[in-house]
């Protein structure tokens, strides 16, 4: 059990402490116009777009009508913008425009220098480790469950 309890404050602490470092990032670089909610929102977009907002709402775990809410926002703040699809009027994509790519680069450039950061503290032996027992704790990509770790979702 201690084995447990040390995991569990390992992972709170952590996580804690990446969190912190990116809000001041993110604050440093993109000052207090956007929020870390809005930031990790503008990356899933960015990695897609143009994407429907039915996915977006799906791949962070929030109904479309609270994305509905944070996109008006950041379509207000001039980061994001609806698109209706071509193909199919009925559905809207979301875009990033000048101003969310700028901040999607800046969020991603974040992470890159973060993970190389960490990596360079490893060997390749520890690096390897390190990823291979971190992907063990999520489920295979697709997939609408944990399997052995569903409380991972």
């Amino acid at each position: 059990m201690e084995d447990a309890e040390q995991l569990n404050s390992f992972l709170v602490d952590v996580f804690g402490r990446i969190n912190k470092i990116e809000e001041r990032a993110m604050a440093g670089g993109l000052g207090s116009a956007v929020s870390i909610t809005e930031i990790h929102i503008i990356e899933k977009i960015g990695d897609r777009e143009p994407v429907r907002m039915s996915e977006v709402a799906r791949s962070i775990g929030v109904t479309l009508a609270t994305l509905t809410v944070a996109c008006d926002k950041l379509v207000s703040k001039g980061l994001v913008r609806r698109v209706r699809s071509q193909e199919d009027r009925r559905v809207v994509n979301i875009m990033l425009t000048d101003k969310g790519r700028a901040a999607y680069e800046y969020h991603k450039d974040f992470h890159e220098r973060m993970i190389a950061s960490l990596v360079d503290t490893l060997s390749p032996e520890q690096t390897a480790l390190l990823a291979q027992s971190l992907a063990g704790l999520l489920p295979p990509r697709g997939s609408s469950c944990g399997g052995r770790n569903q409380w991972i979702t």
